[in-house]
């Protein structure tokens, strides 16, 4: 039990690596026992955690930043699928497992579309325990953001309706999310909603447009205070 709650607070934390070693000292525990009840939604967190670490390194995620920088050289699914075989497997093996496993399936292709399709079809397996729905919820965000940033990188300006077909999602939400991303520092970049299109910088040119927007408010605050100081003056020169 101290095992679990352990694995749940380093999940909550972000930090897969020690929250699975817990959730695995917890399973063994129960395997051993024959609590099949019991080591069933441990070795679900165990997947889970195997699943959230695998993808965060494969998008070069900072655990500090959350910042995505996009890799491919990932081994999340080849990971679960060595939980699963053996003699565990054949042990546990129901639909607990296998929506485990799809997960890991749509979340190493990065699909989306898979992704909410398996959502779906285990909602039950899926949904039913807060600690796995909370979690897949930021799964999903994830893939988003790593669909959205591999769709925009080719440009330095998009129509944002064309992402929006590209990701086959409402505009709406497209918008939304791309403007949260640049807000969290996922990308630099504006949107001109007047123009519907998205616009993508350089490094170097969103440092320059932060410098110069910096100096402007700079120079207002001088300005501002100035007249205060004036006014200040006049009123006292009125009393």
């Amino acid at each position: 039990q101290i095992d679990m709650m352990s694995g749940v607070l380093h999940c909550e934390e972000g930090d897969y690596d020690t929250a699975h070693s817990y959730f695995l000292e917890a399973f063994e525990q129960l395997d051993q026992l024959d609590d099949r009840e019991k080591a069933v939604p441990c070795l679900k967190y165990m997947m889970l955690c195997k699943i959230l670490d695998g993808l965060n390194k494969a998008l070069g995620l900072s655990a500090a930043t959350g910042v995505a920088g996009i890799r491919s050289d990932h081994k999340n699914e080849a990971d679960i699928s060595g939980m699963i075989t053996g003699k565990r497997g054949v042990k546990y093996a129901g639909r607990n497992v296998d929506a485990m496993s799809s997960i890991a399936a749509a979340a190493s292709k990065r699909s989306l579309k898979e992704y909410e399709a398996v959502l779906t079809e285990y909602s039950h397996e899926l949904q039913d325990d807060l600690l796995i729905k909370h979690h897949l919820s930021t799964l999903q965000e994830q893939l988003l953001e790593s669909n959205l940033i591999r769709i925009i990188e080719p440009y330095s300006c998009v129509e944002i309706e064309h992402v929006a077909s590209l990701i086959d999602m409402p505009l709406p939400v497209v918008e939304k999310k791309l403007s949260q991303m640049i807000l969290d520092g996922k990308f630099h970049g504006i949107l001109d909603q007047g123009k519907g299109q998205l616009i993508v910088y350089e490094e170097a040119d969103q440092d320059q447009a932060m410098e110069k927007g910096l100096k402007v408010i700079e120079n207002m605050d001088k300005v501002v205070t100035s007249l205060f100081g004036r006014s200040q003056a006049l009123r006292s020169m009125m009393v």
